[in-house]
């Protein structure tokens, strides 16, 4: 596992990833940066860039269709919010490219997460539906570290039902563990890291629960509304019993049902499905 953690940190060093990931990395894991700075880093990507501010405009940040460039995105979202907007879609365009729809399915699971948390969080008001929406979009990124650092190991087990036994057996950790070492090393804040360490497993979680169970669900709720390759969520008697305990009734379910069904065709057309 020491091995692991230390390929995890040394990502940015990798010649494997492309420049303006290493250098977004190394600017997000600089705490004197300057907002302008990473800003730059972003804007030397057009594609980036358009998926960021295509992103920072999504209803659950408040801004939607104000925002046209990067600087006015941290200037209404702020930087950790555009950090971790940025962190999601580099790793997208690195993955992205020449790659199989498959992989294209597994981003479109981050953001059908990412939504349904983004509506959690205004049935449960634990935190701004703009973090939880972010904490589901990073929620399986340790998923795609794994698939960036051994691609041809981990392409045998990351469709599999069994995904997080044949991790824990290859790497010594499994994806949540592995995408919250990274997020720590690009300084994303405390809380979207607790929640992506704990999102399938909320035992022993004391600070930021809210946040952490609102992930939790908006997995499970991904499975039992979708049926999408990727999606390692299970929903179960012990999740319905969660959610039920958390204050959620069954209209939440059919609005929040209703909601992601209709969004599918657009999330579809962000990802080139």
């Amino acid at each position: 596992m020491r091995k692991i953690r230390g390929d995890i940190k040394r990502m940015r060093t990798l010649s494997t990833i492309p420049v303006v990931m290493r250098r977004l990395m190394e600017k997000l894991s600089d705490e004197d940066a300057s907002y302008i700075e990473i800003g730059e880093v972003i804007e030397h990507d057009q594609s980036m860039a358009e998926r960021v501010v295509s992103i920072a405009n999504a209803p659950y940040f408040g801004h939607s269709g104000l925002i046209n460039n990067i600087e006015q995105a941290i200037l209404l979202l702020g930087i950790d919010m555009v950090k971790s907007i940025a962190v999601s879609m580099s790793i997208f365009e690195m993955i992205s490219r020449n790659e199989s729809s498959d992989v294209r399915n597994f981003w479109a699971h981050s953001y059908e997460v990412a939504m349904i948390a983004g509506l959690l969080c205004e049935k449960i008001p634990v935190t701004s539906s703009g973090v939880c929406f972010l904490a589901g979009l990073l929620h399986d990124i340790g998923r795609v570290v794994f698939y960036s650092l051994y691609r041809e190991d981990y392409k045998t087990i990351m469709f599999t039902e069994e995904l997080r036994v044949g991790e824990l057996a290859r790497f010594g950790m499994d994806h949540a563990d592995a995408g919250s070492v990274f997020l720590e090393q690009v300084l994303i804040p405390e809380e979207i890291v607790i929640a992506v360490r704990h999102h399938h497993d909320l035992r022993g979680v004391e600070k930021h629960k809210g946040i952490v169970t609102t992930v939790c669900l908006a997995e499970s709720l991904s499975a039992r509304i979708l049926e999408r390759q990727g999606n390692d969520g299970v929903w179960n008697d012990d999740i319905e019993r969660l959610a039920y305990e958390t204050g959620l009734s069954s209209k939440d379910f059919e609005d929040i049902t209703r909601v992601v069904n209709e969004e599918g065709s657009s999330i579809a057309e962000f990802f080139d499905l």
